[in-house]
């Protein structure tokens, strides 16, 4: 799983939902849960399925921008700190692994 730094989630934490949507470059939006705990934030169900989904692993980059109304863009980066490109989709969206269309 990963943690959202506290600093961010201080920040933002205010606008998160249970359910947070990650936009990819290829244009899969992805739904991932969040766990709160105290004063921890970290994507839970569905984040695995997302790093698998992308082969992301030790040395990989990926760097989050949050929009807002729970959406965070995902840029992937290989060891190299080059941008990954994905094939494209047709807005197709995940859940939890799932694949639905929107």
């Amino acid at each position: 799983m990963y943690r959202i730094p506290n600093k961010i989630a201080r920040k933002i934490g205010h606008e998160l939902f249970d359910v947070e949507h990650i936009t990819v470059p290829n244009g899969y939006v992805w739904q991932v849960k969040l766990k709160k705990e105290w004063r921890k934030v970290r994507f839970d169900d569905g984040w695995q399925d997302f790093v698998e989904a992308y082969s992301i692993s030790v040395g990989s980059l990926v760097l989050f921008e949050y929009k807002s109304n729970s959406t965070f863009h995902a840029h992937i980066y290989n060891e190299i700190a080059c941008e990954i490109n994905y094939p494209s989709s047709d807005e197709e969206s995940h859940t939890s692994g799932e694949e639905s269309h929107s």
